[in-house]
């Protein structure tokens, strides 16, 4: 035991000293935070005003576009005209050409934009607008309906709101459907990434005949087992500080929005405490925006079971592919053959990731289920269907048949270690 404890000191050391361990741990969240800010503060940015002149033949649009912060719209009496004015001014950015109808109804409409592709916005803006105009026209003279009236009539609807008939409290399905995927590809990242690092620290060690030298002092299984450990310690460390430092960015948030997390709170235990009649009604028809399911859904979920269950998976997960992996490194010499045979060894874990969606949907299914209790996809199926609810027994049955499924790996890595790695 103490000279595996060693082996483990040893491989943990090495990876701490590396730069690329702290800079990894560091950039990564930075990367995920800017993956989502970056195109909402771009989008805000993006504040430009673009000018359109507009030649409406049928003059149905003409003075009834709207112009707004970004887009500014100016009728001209001709298109040679709009043409010449778009040829002399660098600030106008496109022509609107609406041509005269031969029809009561207008079919067609021209946008000359000066850029290679007319931006998506424009498009859709005016896409939009020309849309609503002639509808309005159509209601209004054709059948003699105020448009004000039907836009009121057609925006109205209704909200289903799913309910756990055990507890009554609101499921926020979509929230939770979001976080199991984002923590089964964290799962299916993690598992790789620290599988991969084992399997290139015993070829690095066999390449160099390391392991012949360790091996004259050290037992081989105890070798492997010091490796597994030590690269699983940097790994636990390594989603501890990640942790750490999600914990504290959202400590930032709530200091920043001190009312945010308190009125999800209030709103979820109000919601779990209606019943029927005007209270339900009442606190039914409040607007919900996508930040405040979003916190809701979030507070409804038990995040710390969540991340010590993920945890324990990680590393039941990485015990069995890193034994896996470790076994195929003493075994092979070629890293074009590595690769090939890595990318088998994960492919339960890759096939899982396509599936995503069908599993989101149906997280009870017979599917899931069965992805639970097989031990090359359990790490990614149990986290996946955390956020809904697993039960007890299924968690403990899928551990445990990890737990065995590892003892298997562990055995023939150790077989390959002695007759592979150090003969």
């Amino acid at each position: 035991m103490k000279k595996i404890l060693i082996v483990i000191a040893r491989e943990y050391r090495l990876r701490l000293r590396k730069p690329s361990f702290w800079v990894l741990t560091l950039l990564i969240p930075l990367l995920l935070a800017a993956l989502y800010a970056l195109p909402v503060v771009a989008a805000n940015r993006s504040t430009q005003r673009a000018e359109v002149l507009v030649v409406d033949e049928t003059g149905l649009f003409d003075h009834s576009l709207r112009s707004t912060p970004e887009i500014a719209f100016r009728s001209m009496p001709s298109l040679d005209y709009a043409r010449r004015q778009m040829e002399d001014s660098a600030d106008v950015d496109a022509i609107l050409f609406i041509p005269a109808r031969e029809t009561t109804i207008p079919r067609d409409a021209f946008l000359y934009h000066r850029s290679t592709t007319a931006p998506v916005a424009l498009q859709q803006y005016i896409g939009g607008q020309l849309q609503m105009l002639l509808r309005n026209a159509i209601l209004q003279d054709v059948y003699g309906l105020d448009p004000e009236v039907y836009s009121s009539v057609s925006a109205t609807g209704i909200r289903l709101h799913t309910h756990d008939a055990a507890t009554g409290h609101e499921s926020f399905a979509r929230v939770k459907g979001v976080l199991a995927a984002v923590l089964t590809l964290l799962m299916v990242l993690a598992l790789t990434v620290f599988g991969v690092q084992v399997m290139r620290s015993v070829q690095e060690e066999k390449a160099t005949r390391v392991a012949e030298v360790v091996a004259t002092a050290v037992h081989p299984v105890q070798l492997m087992v010091g490796k597994i450990g030590g690269v699983a310690l940097t790994a636990v460390s390594q989603l501890v500080l990640w942790l750490l430092i999600a914990s504290a960015a959202i400590g930032i948030i709530q200091k920043a929005n001190p009312t945010l997390f308190a009125q999800a709170r209030e709103q979820q235990t109000a919601r779990a405490m209606a019943t029927k009649g005007s209270e339900a009604t009442a606190q039914y028809n409040t607007s919900v925006t996508l930040v405040d399911e979003t916190v809701q859904g979030l507070t409804a979920i038990n995040l710390p079971l969540v991340a010590g269950i993920f945890l324990l998976l990680f590393l039941l997960g990485y015990l069995l592919y890193g034994a896996l992996l470790a076994a195929l490194a003493a075994r092979l010499d070629s890293d074009a053959d590595a690769l090939q045979w890595v990318l088998l060894t994960l492919s339960p874990l890759l096939v899982l990731l396509p599936l995503i969606p069908l599993l989101t949907a149906n997280p009870a299914g017979a599917l899931a289920r069965w992805l639970t209790l097989v031990p090359f996809t359990a790490p990614a199926a149990v986290v996946l269907r955390l956020p809904f609810g697993l039960g007890t027994g299924q968690l403990v049955l899928s551990v445990v048949l990890l737990l065995l499924a590892f003892a298997g790996a562990a055995l023939l890595a150790a077989r390959s270690y002695k007759r592979h790695l150090v003969g």
